[in-house]
């Protein structure tokens, strides 16, 4: 959960009671988790004025709070200046960063002071999402940077509580690209890291609740539904609480994602719709394409063919302006089964061969192969064998990938030897097909087929 932090005008507005009743609640908020460090960072500020004179202004009983926000008007101020100043720097930190090599940007924080910026780190955060959908190794780079600032801040300037919430934020993240790396053993430590850091901040139940999500996502991959569900409705509780309903729905699409991970179309049909009715697509835009993803394709899956591709055919343009590659690649495969279903052939292989090599062209080989196996499926029930052949000889650059593991080529070259031998037929490639999609996230699981 990004923490957005108020100019030096919005906290006069809001001691003014000029600002709008969310906009009020908001920084409330924000005062309220930073309490256990307010006191520390006053006395820093508050040149020529003990605290505990300050402290007793504020009323013992009665409700006229006024005279004590008054006198705290200069100090937040001054602190809301800092962190105006640590923003307007933060384009420079990004520069510099990013014209060092990658291998050199861990040591920045440990070498220069002013690379210890809260701000620098909850970017990093963010990049880290967006890398998510277009280079998986420069995400799990960027959360691991991340945790490094995040480690180096100064109690001094920003509460060691505060501190602990932003390295637990940013370990959780170091948890969600392990995840979409499918390297789930290490996600679940990185998990376990920033519970522990958790416990130990201010007590921010939204912060909590942000882990709790991607702790759901992690127990989704793990085949652990039951436990993934409570950990939602865990999240939801507290958004609801907050009557914060972007939040809420954003789970809701995290729920229906489970729902589908365990073949439950009907259900996962249903909570995706229910988040995408919640969402505000502006807020986050990659959270509404890839549940409007999830959605066409449960349908699909489900044989609401028509549906699937009406869906698809209105989504895409904002695909295409806010998809990225990657995704648009995604859309791109599922546009080739949705033709395949509704007997419109020659569309069908050409957006599957298409997706096909976009795959292979970022080396992201379990997609390239189960595409290959979803082109050998359509190939093999028009008795299209040359083709297949064709396909079994172009699978080298896909045995090359980076994330394809022993147990995944293991399982191709038996498709290779049945090609050879002439042995393909729609049983086997379903099994290949259904192997690849758990394999995924399983390095050690072996085909066996029937």
């Amino acid at each position: 959960m990004t923490v957005s932090h108020p100019d030096p005008g919005e906290y006069e507005r809001f001691l003014r009671g000029e600002l709008s009743n969310g906009e009020n609640r908001q920084i409330v908020r924000q005062l309220l988790t930073a309490w256990r460090t307010c006191r520390g960072e006053l006395e820093q500020i508050w040149e020529g004025h003990p605290l505990p004179a300050l402290f007793a202004s504020w009323p013992k009983g009665g409700c006229d709070y006024g005279p004590a926000f008054k006198s705290l008007l200069p100090a937040l101020s001054e602190r809301a200046r800092a962190v105006s100043r640590e923003r307007q720097n933060l384009p420079e930190l990004i520069a510099r960063l990013q014209a060092c090599p990658p291998r050199e940007q861990k040591e920045l924080p440990r070498r220069h002071e002013e690379f210890r910026s809260w701000l620098l780190c909850e970017w990093l955060i963010e990049e880290s999402q967006q890398f998510l959908h277009e280079d998986l190794d420069r995400a799990r780079e960027l959360a691991d940077l991340a945790v490094a600032v995040a480690e180096t801040l100064d109690p001094e300037v920003y509460g060691g509580a505060l501190i602990r919430d932003l390295q637990a934020r940013a370990w959780s993240y170091v948890g969600e690209a392990l995840r979409v790396l499918s390297d789930l053993r290490s996600a679940e430590k990185a998990f376990a890291a920033a519970e522990g850091l958790l416990a130990e901040g201010t007590g921010d139940v939204l912060e909590e609740a942000r882990i709790l999500e991607l702790k759901a996502a992690l127990r989704r991959d793990q085949r652990r539904p039951d436990e993934a569900h409570q950990l939602l409705d865990e999240a939801i509780g507290t958004y609801r609480q907050y009557r914060d309903l972007h939040l809420v729905g954003r789970a809701f699409i995290q729920k229906g994602r489970v729902h589908g991970r365990c073949d439950d179309l009907d259900a996962a049909i249903r909570w995706l719709r229910k988040g995408l009715g919640l969402i505000d697509s502006t807020r986050e835009r990659r959270l509404d394409l890839v549940a409007r993803h999830s959605l066409m394709l449960y349908l699909q899956e489900s044989g609401r063919h028509r549906e699937a591709r009406f869906l698809l055919k209105a989504s895409r343009p904002e695909f295409l302006r806010h998809g990225g590659e990657l995704l648009n690649l995604r859309l791109q495969w599922l546009d080739g089964k949705i033709h395949g279903s509704l007997g419109l052939l020659d569309e069908a292989e050409k957006a599957l061969v298409a997706a096909r090599q976009g795959f292979i062209r970022l080396g992201i080989g379990f997609s390239a192969a189960a595409v290959s196996l979803d082109l050998a499926t359509f190939y093999a029930g028009r008795g299209r064998s040359a083709e297949i052949r064709q396909l079994s000889a172009e699978m080298l650059p896909i045995f090359q990938s980076r994330d394809l593991h022993q147990e995944a080529v293991a399982a191709l070259l038996a498709f290779q030897r049945a090609v050879a031998m002439e042995g393909v037929n729609t049983k086997l490639l379903t099994e290949l097909r259904s192997y690849l999609d758990q394999a995924r996230k399983d390095p050690e699981l072996r085909f066996e087929p029937a």
